[in-house]
């Protein structure tokens, strides 16, 4: 009857872990890389959802107060233009006065679709900074 409990115990333990495992994978963090002299740096976090699409978060840090920007995914790796729609914006928004911005969507592409997300200035479309993410 041990031997019983103690196996049961062990493939529940088993179970657990791998579950574990898997939500790793719907977490992704990446940096936001300062493109050019623009001196934009920050953060952006990719949640997958459990039955599909993906939310982001961005937080833009290096930003000129007062400045318009804004944000998008793109299915290739370094934030180059493609042709896009109204769905691949993840956020319009306006630097405050410490220099932050933040942008944050629920997006239908799935995580793994997703390979780069940008700031990018309102005005003129200018890649401000770039984060990789799924390389």
């Amino acid at each position: 009857m041990r031997k019983v409990l103690s196996l049961f115990l062990i493939v529940a333990s088993l179970s657990l872990v791998a579950d574990a495992s898997r939500s790793g994978d719907r977490h992704v963090n990446a940096n936001l890389n300062a493109v050019g002299n623009s001196g934009v740096s920050g953060k952006v976090q990719l949640t997958s959802l459990p039955h599909g699409g993906t939310v982001i978060n961005v937080v833009a840090t290096g930003l000129k107060p007062g400045t318009e920007y804004l944000s998008l995914y793109y299915d290739n790796g370094t934030c180059e233009l493609e042709p896009y729609s109204e769905d691949d914006i993840i956020g319009h928004y306006t630097a405050d006065a410490l220099g932050e911005g933040h942008a944050h969507a629920k997006v239908g592409d799935d995580l793994d679709e997703i390979h780069s997300v940008s700031v990018r200035l309102n005005s003129d479309f200018s890649l401000q900074a770039c984060a990789a993410v799924n390389p």
